[in-house]
């Protein structure tokens, strides 16, 4: 495991060789701690001020970090956005995930709701998580564009899952789920795009009630 060593026999007796530490930390601790404020950086200036906007000095100057030091983590800006988008990811999909788990013997309505709820819930609780997965990532670059198609793939297939799992219990009939999918995550990106610029601002709740009842009559009308 990275920052622990394996005893290693000294004339009959095991012993464990020193860690080197700073400051009481060791230095894979320094690079962790040094990379998360990078991407808590990352978060806050692409969340806020735009990716486009925010330079390589900017996101070291906001996370206390040389530039030297940055590209010891990252090789440019293009991988911080690929990295912090990542994280978005990650927990949507894993809130996503656990409704859904949660709901397995419910109803499909309840289910649909659950999944969308906590979808919306993860993305528009922190405007800066909306505005990096809804605007900052759309045609950034190929590798940006490729890890965002990539995870609307997965919710796609999340979707066509509970469908073929509510066929198979007979509460609805066959569809083209993806393009369902395809239709409903097209109209998650219009709608939350345009609620992240009105002023003033819909109750988040309204929002995210029209966009799951809006789910829930694609899949089972």
């Amino acid at each position: 495991m990275s920052g622990i060593w394996h005893g290693v026999a000294t004339r009959g007796v095991m012993r464990e060789p020193s860690v080197r530490r700073y400051s009481g930390r060791s230095v894979e601790e320094w690079k962790a701690a040094r990379r998360e404020r990078l991407l808590a950086a990352a978060l806050e200036l692409f969340g806020t001020e735009g990716y486009p906007a925010t330079s390589v000095e900017r996101l070291c100057t906001q996370a206390k970090v040389s530039t030297r030091h940055f590209y010891h983590e990252f090789q440019n800006k293009e991988a911080v956005l690929l990295a912090v988008h990542a994280q978005v990811i990650e927990l949507a999909v894993g809130t996503t995930g656990d409704a859904l788990r949660r709901t397995a013997d419910r109803p499909v309505r309840e289910r649909i709701a659950a999944a969308v709820d906590s979808y919306l819930r993860t993305i528009m609780a922190d405007l800066r998580r909306a505005r990096i997965s809804f605007v900052e990532v759309v045609g950034t670059s190929p590798a940006v564009e490729e890890q965002r198609i990539a995870f609307r793939e997965l919710l796609i297939r999340n979707v066509q899952a509970l469908g073929d799992s509510a066929v198979e219990r007979g509460e609805i009939k066959r569809k083209d789920f993806r393009f369902l999918a395809l239709a409903f995550f097209g109209a998650v990106n219009t709608v939350v795009y345009d609620w992240m610029l009105a002023d003033p601002r819909p109750p988040e709740q309204n929002v995210q009630q029209s966009l799951r009842d809006l789910a829930v009559q694609l899949i089972t009308a």
